[in-house]
């Protein structure tokens, strides 16, 4: 059965913290979301929703990864009445740099954080004192509702997330559909990562304007820059950054395997297919 490629768009309504490695006594934060992160926070959402007494999260999350693919999310900012996302990009002597999706801006690394991120202190609570624990406090990043203004702007501008959800089941993509709201990355009882979505899901033929395969046993983008954290043959990279991650598994309670891999924005010499996989990495294909 062939997958059906949807572009959905959620705004960003409580400040988002989506772990990165901290900085000192800095917690810091990406500015995207990951399929891994996006896919816990929709199986918990559908599995509550099927059975509020005892929710299956892991029939739901399996279920999920054999029918649906997750692409990462970027930010979103609207410009003339469409939502342009922002994706990262490795350049030669500069470093990871942002490019709006219609190519009429980009910005530094540095400079593109201070256009997003706001911060908060952070403590933890010795229970025996209750007070601030010894050596905790922490300052962390958040990325915020809300773009900061620029030279020339008068008006704030809300901060989206936009992405691309694969499917080959009809009836799950129909759940997926009715989730309007949603709570994802970390410190999400405390009011943090609620997002709303925007628009409805749009069926589409082109990831970011890269061109995919939708016939296969797995989606497939056909591309010289992953958009992903990616795995790939080391010869085959121009410019990017190597990240090692893992994950918590709540069935088994041990870390998943480790994984060195590519991080969204890097180059490879020359165009190649990727595989979308389910745990959402990207996988250069077999055939290159």
């Amino acid at each position: 059965m062939s997958w059906k490629m949807y572009r959905w768009v959620w705004r960003v309504v409580s400040p988002l913290h989506i772990g990165l490695q901290p900085a000192g006594a800095l917690n810091r934060t990406r500015l995207y979301i990951p399929a891994r992160t996006l896919w816990g926070a929709l199986t918990a959402e559908l599995a509550r929703r099927q059975s509020n007494a005892s929710p299956d999260y892991q029939k739901t999350g399996e279920c999920l990864r054999r029918e649906v693919r997750f692409g990462y999310l970027f930010p979103a900012e609207r410009v003339n009445g469409k939502w342009q996302a922002w994706l990262p990009d490795y350049e030669q002597g500069e470093g990871l740099v942002w490019q709006r999706e219609d190519g009429q801006k980009r910005e530094v690394n540095r400079r593109f954080r201070r256009l997003l991120l706001v911060t908060r202190p952070g403590t933890a609570i010795d229970p025996a004192s209750d007070s601030a624990g010894e050596g905790t406090l922490r300052e962390y990043e958040l990325l915020g509702q809300w773009w900061r203004s620029q030279e020339g702007e008068t008006e704030a501008k809300p901060v989206a997330m936009t992405g691309y959800l694969f499917s080959k089941d009809d009836p799950l993509s129909k759940q997926l559909e009715d989730i309007r709201e949603l709570f994802v990355g970390g410190d999400t009882r405390y009011g943090l990562g609620c997002i709303k979505r925007i628009e409805e899901p749009k069926q589409e033929d082109a990831f970011f304007g890269c061109r995919v395969d939708l016939n296969g046993d797995s989606p497939i983008v056909h591309t010289s820059r992953v958009l992903a954290h990616t795995i790939m043959q080391d010869s085959s990279v121009v410019l990017g950054n190597q990240e090692c991650i893992g994950g918590w598994d709540n069935a088994s309670e041990t870390i998943t395997s480790l994984s060195l891999v590519w991080a969204p924005g890097s180059h490879v010499k020359k165009e190649h297919d990727f595989v979308i996989q389910e745990e959402g990495l990207w996988k250069m294909s077999s055939d290159e």
